[in-house]
Formats: C-alpha cells, structure tokens, sequence
C-alpha cells in the first residue's frame, strides 16, 4: 500500500493509471481471451491437481464454499493492487509496459531506480516474488510427489528426488537455457520459455479443467458429489445451482473461449 500511494505521487503516474484502467475493446482478439483465460487459470492454481491435492489435508467439516471465495477474492485484490504498483511507476520512467519476465527482471528494476528509496523497494519486491514462486512451486511438485507415492509405492524422499530432477531436466532446465544456448530455438513461434508457459497455462491447463467438469457433471452420481462438499454442509439449493453450473455452463464457457482462442 505504501508502494501504490508513493507511485501514485510520481510523475507521470497519472497516464500509469490511464493506461491501467482503461479499456480497448478493439483489441480482445481470440488470443487475448485464450491468455486471459490461462491467467485465470495459473492463477487461481486451476486445472494441474494443486487445488485437489491441497484439499486433500483439509478438515472434513471445512467449508470449501467460504475457503473457495475467499482465496479468488483476495487473490483478485492483490492482482489489482499490484496493478496500482506497476505500472504508474512504469510510466513515471518513461518505460513502455510489457509482460512476462521482461516486466519482471527488466523494466520494474528501472522503473525503481527512479524512485525514493527504490533500491529497497527493488529488494523488498523481488524477495516477496521469490517467496510466492517458491510457495506455488511447492504445492505444484506435490501434486506429482503425491501421485509417484501413492501410484508406485516409493518413500516421500525417493518420490521427491525423482520428481526434482525428472521436472529440472525435462522442464527447468531447457526454460534457464531459453536465453542462452537456446535462444534461436523457437516452438509454436515462441521461445523455449514463452512456449512451455503457453502450452502448460493455456492448453493443458484449461483442457483438464474441461475434463475436471465433465468427470465431476456427466460420471460422478450427485449423492457422492453431495457428499464430498462439505459432507452435506452445502445447502442443496446451493448444491443444485452449482451441479449445474459444472455440468453445463462451466463446460461450454471453457470449450468455446478455448476453441476460439486456439483455432480463431
């Protein structure tokens, strides 16, 4: 908050703003909507298995309805507010805006060194960004430690350090060498980086989550989904309206932005 408010007094932080807040309905073109949609999904840890496998440790008389709004409001908020952060100071640098790890590494360090106190902001900034990666790539190696120990038996140490190394040498390793040694390679148009984000967030992502809906809609009987949420906590108005939801809208929303953003 302290970070938005001196941002906002900067000059030049009023086009930030501007530009931040308004809308250019020429440009939601199908690839906006397929990013947006991935966002969404990454964001809110949606279609690889986190919000499954975490839930898994959850209390039985949890209530997942409350627990599941609250984590998309609050997550939402903090989008924002970062928002409000980034891109006044942007602008106050007179940086053009960008994405993905060239705002992150490139511009925002810039764009703080032409603030007060911007080298503690800098460090502040990145040490908190470090922390959130390091969070969410814990809950995402436990969806496949989890999956290796229950499929094969194997200890939790032997089941951690075969999923490290088989996602750093098949993941990590060609992302860190993307602006390097593989800078010239380019997949879907991308590089290596760029194209491993854009499959994971935006396809495979959204394609489990269809699955996800269909499975829980079309295979799982109601009583059983009844008696998973909450274990009847759930009211059965509420219960009914969400069934349908999975079962039909949530499906066809998916499908369609998906359809159009991959194939135009």
């Amino acid at each position: 908050i302290a970070v938005i408010l001196t941002n906002l007094t900067l000059e030049g932080a009023k086009e930030g703003v501007k530009f931040y807040l308004s809308v250019d309905f020429a440009k939601i073109t199908p690839k906006l909507l397929i990013d947006v949609l991935g966002q969404v999904f990454f964001a809110l840890s949606l279609g690889f298995g986190v919000m499954i496998t975490l839930s898994s440790f959850l209390n039985k008389d949890e209530k997942l309805m409350q627990t599941a709004t609250i984590t998309a409001v609050v997550n939402t908020l903090i989008a924002v507010l970062a928002g409000f952060m980034i891109f006044p100071s942007l602008f106050s640098a007179g940086l053009e805006p960008s994405s993905g790890s060239s705002l992150v590494f490139k511009s925002l360090p810039i764009a703080f060194s032409h603030m007060p106190f911007g080298n503690a902001v800098a460090v502040v900034f990145l040490s908190i960004l470090l922390i959130a990666a390091l969070t969410t790539s814990i809950t995402i190696y436990q969806v496949i430690i989890n999956f290796v120990e229950e499929r094969f038996g194997f200890s939790t140490l032997k089941a951690v350090n075969l999923t490290l190394g088989g996602v750093f040498v098949l993941g990590n390793l060609p992302c860190i060498l993307s602006s390097s040694v593989l800078a010239d390679v380019k997949i879907l148009g991308r590089s290596v980086f760029d194209a491993f984000d854009f499959v994971s967030a935006n396809v495979f992502f959204v394609l489990t989550a269809l699955l996800c809906c269909i499975y829980v809609g079309w295979v799982l009987k109601k009583d059983a989904i009844y008696e998973l949420t909450n274990e009847g906590d759930l009211s059965a108005r509420l219960a009914g309206v969400w069934f349908l939801y999975v079962k039909f809208i949530l499906p066809l929303i998916i499908a369609v932005i998906f359809g159009y953003g991959i194939f135009g």
